[in-house]
């Protein structure tokens, strides 16, 4: 009878291990699909800043170079810059990238009577 009474307890050991074992698998599992949906939402985050750096880029380009109207070197004004039906067209744009808008205020506005120029890009985080 007492082989029996050990039989039992090693029963409940063994319950009791694979019951740790699915609950650290539970936790790793979820700490794993937690860092890819951070990853994720930073990459969106890092191409929306420099999507917005190429827009304050193509500004600077427009305004040096001189030769396009819609850019005129006076006044304030804002373009658009999205996939289409915008001012600014850019196929590559990554598809988290919604719009960015370029600013471009007036004369003396930044520093030593340069022009300012800001962008701001809006971007949509969607999880996989």
């Amino acid at each position: 009878m007492p082989n029996c009474n050990k039989k039992g307890v090693i029963l409940f050991i063994v319950i009791g291990v694979i019951m740790v074992v699915a609950m650290l698998t539970i936790v790793i599992l979820r700490i794993i699909s937690n860092q890819s949906r951070l990853t994720h939402h930073q990459l969106s985050r890092i191409q929306a800043q420099y999507a917005a750096k190429a827009g304050v880029l193509y500004a600077l380009d427009k305004l040096r170079r001189n030769d396009d109207v819609l850019w005129p070197a006076s006044g304030q004004y804002t373009k658009t810059m999205c996939k289409s039906a915008c001012d600014i067209n850019i196929l590559s744009l990554p598809n988290s990238i919604q719009r960015v808008d370029i600013t471009v205020y007036d004369l003396g506005s930044g520093v030593s009577g340069t022009r300012k120029i800001s962008a701001k890009a809006i971007y949509t985080y969607t999880p996989q």
